[in-house]
């Protein structure tokens, strides 16, 4: 059976075993698995631990308030662009599909460990870099993950700078 129709199961069995009378989207965000589609289990493992922790940083309301800090090209805040999906922060982000970066221009600058464009629901995780900042400072690692997550939702670049973005992330969702 494919990872995909695995991963589909789990969702499923999730909205079986909920009670009756509880629609499909109350269904708690850690019923639903995150997408990471890597070919090296170690690296896979790694950003599932991280996203996990990310997840469980996005469940603070003072973390949450990183949604409000920034704007999408249109103006609008993060947290509107969500709310125009009709999502929760923690749903958006098992939305996103984590893959392996193949060698992008991006991947070979030195201290970049993901990217994404802004819009994109794809982020492209750099293996080498990720894993040793996920073993090296979880936290930023996190902070990383929920960085490209805003970009994701619309968020450009520069500005804000990279650095403070992720510096705001560490702010609002620091422990």
């Amino acid at each position: 059976m494919g990872r995909i129709a695995l991963e589909w199961g789990a969702v499923c069995a999730a909205l079986i075993a909920t009670p009756v009378g509880v629609r499909a989207q109350d269904v708690a965000a850690e019923a639903v698995p995150f997408r990471v589609r890597m070919p090296y289990i170690e690296t896979a493992q790694a950003v599932r631990r991280v996203l996990g922790a990310a997840d469980g940083r996005l469940a603070r309301s003072t973390c949450q308030e990183v949604l409000t800090d920034f704007r999408d090209g249109s103006t609008r805040t993060l947290k509107d662009a969500l709310d125009a999906n009709g999502v929760s922060a923690r749903d958006y982000l098992r939305w996103i599909l984590f893959v392996q970066d193949r060698g992008s221009r991006a991947c070979k600058v030195k201290g970049t460990v993901a990217v994404t464009e802004p819009g994109s629901r794809v982020v492209f995780i750099c293996p080498r870099a990720f894993l040793e900042m996920a073993q090296t400072d979880p936290e930023r690692a996190e902070a990383t993950v929920i960085h490209e997550m805003l970009h994701s939702l619309g968020l450009g670049e520069n500005p804000p700078s990279s650095k403070e973005i992720t510096e705001r992330v560490l702010r609002r969702c620091a422990p």
